[in-house]
Order: C-alpha cells, then sequence, then structure tokens
C-alpha cells in the first residue's frame, strides 16, 4: 500500500476525529512495535510450560546427595589415642550406608504413589510426616539389627543410635518446622511444588549428614576399637 492509497482512504473518511484516532494508533503502534510484538503477539505464540508430576521428583538431585555424603563418610579416618580406629570408621560408614539406602528407598516411594497427586493440602502434609516419621525408623531399626548380628551388645547399639540422634536434633527439628511452613505457604500452590519444596529441604540436611556422623563417631573414644567387627 503506497502513500497515494493511504491518503486517497484517509479522505474518504469524513468523521475527523476517526481520522485522527487512526493516525494516533498508527503513530503508537510505531512507537512500541517492539513492546506490542513482545508483550501482545509473544504471549499468542508463547509455548506453555508443561505440566510437572510428582512422579519426576525420581530425578530430583537429593538421590545423588545421598550417594556423595555416604562416599564422604566412607573415606572418613576414624582415631582412638593417635591410632587409626578401623572398627570405629567401619562402623560409621555402615551406619552411613544403611540410612542413605533406607532413605533413599522411602523417598522413592514417595515419588511413585500414585495418589499424591489428589490429596488434600492436610492429606498430603500428614503423608509427608508419616513417611518421615518412618524413613528415620526404618533406618534406626536396620543398623541397630545389623549391629546386633555383627555382636555389639544392644546397650552400646542404643547408645551410638542415641548420639547420633542427639546430634541430628537440631535438623529433624528444623525439618519438621519446615513442612508446616510449606503447608501452611501460599507460595506453594500445587502439590508438586509441595513435594518438591520438601525434597529440598531433605536434600538440604542430607549436606550436613558427614557433619554430624563425624561428630557421633568421635565422641565414641575407644569403646569398639577392640572388637571382632
Amino acid at each position: 500500500m503506497n502513500d497515494r492509497t493511504i491518503l486517497t482512504l484517509f479522505e474518504s473518511i469524513e468523521n475527523p476525529y476517526l481520522v485522527t484516532a487512526i493516525i494516533l494508533i498508527i503513530s503508537l503502534a510505531v512507537i512500541y512495535k517492539e513492546a506490542i510484538i513482545k508483550n501482545v503477539i509473544g504471549k499468542v505464540f508463547k509455548k506453555k510450560k508443561p505440566v510437572q508430576k510428582i512422579q519426576d521428583l525420581l530425578q530430583h538431585d537429593v538421590f545423588a546427595t545421598l550417594e556423595r555424603a555416604t562416599h564422604e563418610v566412607k573415606v572418613m579416618k576414624f582415631y582412638t589415642n593417635k591410632e587409626y580406629d578401623k572398627v570405629k570408621s567401619r562402623m560409621c560408614y555402615d551406619f552411613t550406608k544403611s540410612k542413605s539406602r533406607i532413605c533413599a528407598m522411602h523417598m522413592k516411594n514417595i515419588a511413585r504413589f500414585p495418589d499424591m497427586e489428589t490429596m488434600t493440602n492436610t492429606e498430603l502434609k500428614n503423608f509427608i510426616i508419616k513417611a518421615q516419621t518412618d524413613m528415620h525408623k526404618d533406618y534406626v531399626e536396620n543398623t541397630k539389627n545389623f549391629w546386633l548380628a555383627k555382636g555389639i551388645k544392644e546397650k552400646d547399639v542404643n547408645h551410638v543410635i542415641h548420639l547420633f540422634e542427639t546430634f541430628r536434633y537440631d535438623v529433624v527439628s528444623s525439618f519438621e518446622h519446615r513442612i508446616e511452613s510449606i503447608f501452611g505457604s501460599s507460595f506453594h500452590e500445587t502439590n508438586f511444588d509441595k513435594t518438591l519444596a520438601v525434597f529440598n529441604m531433605w536434600a538440604m540436611g542430607i549436606d550436613l549428614l558427614p557433619r554430624d556422623m563425624q561428630v557421633t563417631f568421635e565422641g565414641l573414644n575407644g569403646k569398639f576399637k577392640n572388637i571382632k567387627y
């Protein structure tokens, strides 16, 4: 369309206000064309973000974090009276390995649970809290049975577990507070958002696991150094 055609078109419009409005619209469109393309046309053709499902959390880095924490503990060396304590070092690793394996199993079961997408906020919160409690009970029981089978006295097994839980108390307590916050917040809209926040929280706690293991077993002195393990 050339200039003469445009001029003829305007001349055919008898209402001067309409001509002014058209000129104003055209002028604004030319001035703000980039913004119009970005905000109007761009939204029309923008690709929709794929809907994420809780099962996608099977790929969450919490599982890699569990493996890394276990490896960090594996290379730890503990000493008693400046001599390498093989038993203490091995017990620490076995405890960590048991905890990591049990926690990974429970977290994968959570991600696979079929009804989580449709649970109410309260149902999902209670489900997560119960799963976390079961996770804790299972890895403690598994470790306890393993050590008892190794011939360690039950009172000594309970002593080690109690030490660990004492050092771990702040982390576990923080988990409980964070879960309440996640499920009481309007920032986490979907069940996926809430479960993702919980998995992120667990990953943070696992990052602290090597430190807590180290403190726990350094406090054992030479209690188990001479046992056959």
